[in-house]
């Protein structure tokens, strides 16, 4: 039996783009033989509760409030300490439990899934990179998602040969287009005959959204906004001043089925940010597993690693509202590019960014690290021996 510890900042049901990679990693590595897993979170309250999500064990630690988006709690290193696992697999950025980690004094072996860079709070940086550093000279195994997570990041050119590949991955079933989603598709479309558009994400600065609605004065069609966050008053005035409220609507948070409908009622999605924090964008895996071509952004990021420009989708430059009006325009005038752009798509996620293949690859590196901290013990008993 393994035992697995993953910590991360919060867990579901709290969103977010970790949350959402942590959720499926520990759903698929628990459902294996000879597996237990525990996650270790920050809770949105000052309360410590422990509960099951899927019967995974889940403890969330009380915090004080955020700093900087990070969550404040003080006693982290106490429950590190207090657990036993195998394999500690950390989750960054995440500065606290980094911290949290080292002053614990773990003796497990330490994976950490990098998920991307910290961009914005450049007043904190040098002291975040002292801690970082830190974290990662300790780290056995540092995971990132694409190969342009080592390519782009200011960090992690030094330990290179510590780096290893493992894509994220969804649970595909969940967006099969079963008579219910049908049926919600279908009064979807209904409502509206025009082609649209799909955006999902939370509304901040990173995801760029203000430059797809500029970009809509030139698009015959509608766009459909899933997401909350800090911008939705100013992206609604956006919207207002430019007179587009007939072609764009804003939904506001939806329910999981919700949102499986109406990616099976778009013709597209587009995820137009703007900075690295979109290290990967899970919502390209999301609309390719319905069929559904992706138009992006060429970021410094995985994002144009998983929509790959002319196989899934269309790539064009950050923060320019006429070629990302263009990119969109040509796939709505050509249907049959949509579909082969969109079955490929499909193709891809089935073949490599599956939840299962995600901890299938995650399993079998953390056999190899404990194997190999076997062999260096055993090797080191024989010359004790020997001496």
């Amino acid at each position: 039996m393994i035992e697995i510890l993953h910590v991360g900042k919060f867990y579901h049901p709290h969103p977010g783009g970790i949350e959402t990679v942590l959720l499926g990693m520990a759903r698929s590595l628990a459902a294996r033989d000879g597996v237990s897993l525990k996650v270790l979170a920050f809770n949105d309250t000052t309360r410590t509760v422990s509960d099951l999500v899927d019967g995974i064990p889940v403890r969330r630690l009380g915090t004080l409030g955020t700093v900087a988006s990070q969550a404040i709690c003080l006693n982290m290193p106490y429950w590190l300490s207090r657990e036993k696992a195998d394999i500690v697999n950390l989750h960054l950025p995440n500065p606290l439990a980094g911290l949290s980690c080292l002053l614990a004094g773990l003796r497990s072996p330490l994976v950490v899934t990098y998920h991307a860079d910290i961009v914005r709070q450049r007043y904190l940086m040098a002291p975040y990179l002292l801690l970082l550093n830190e974290v990662l000279r300790r780290a056995d195994r540092i995971v990132v998602a694409t190969p342009n997570h080592i390519k782009y990041s200011r960090i992690l050119g030094r330990y290179r040969n510590k780096c290893a590949v493992i894509p994220f991955g969804i649970d595909v079933s969940r967006f099969s287009l079963t008579p219910e989603i049908e049926k919600t598709r279908n009064a979807i479309q209904s409502a509206d005959h025009r082609p649209t558009l799909l955006f999902i994400g939370r509304l901040v600065y990173y995801k760029g959204l203000e430059y797809l609605i500029r970009s809509m004065e030139a698009i015959d069609a509608r766009l459909v906004v899933i997401g909350t966050g800090p911008l939705e008053t100013s992206l609604n005035a956006l919207v207002h001043s430019l007179g587009l409220d007939e072609k764009i609507v804003f939904l506001g948070g939806v329910s999981d089925q919700e949102k499986v409908a109406h990616l099976h009622a778009c013709d597209l999605l587009v995820l137009p940010s703007v900075e690295p924090s979109e290290a990967f964008g899970m919502t390209q895996l999301e609309a390719m597993a319905c069929s559904k071509p992706v138009v992006s952004t060429n970021l410094r990021s995985g994002v144009p690693y998983v929509n790959k420009h002319g196989v899934t989708g269309l790539v064009v430059e950050p923060k320019d509202s006429r070629t990302l009006a263009d990119a969109i325009n040509r796939l709505l005038r050509d249907d049959v590019l949509r579909r082969k752009l969109g079955t490929a798509g499909r193709n891809l996620v089935e073949t490599e960014y599956t939840e299962e293949l995600m901890g299938q690859r995650y399993h079998d590196l953390y056999l190899e690290i404990l194997n190999g901290s076997k062999l260096q013990e055993a090797s080191r008993s024989a010359i004790s021996k020997a001496a």
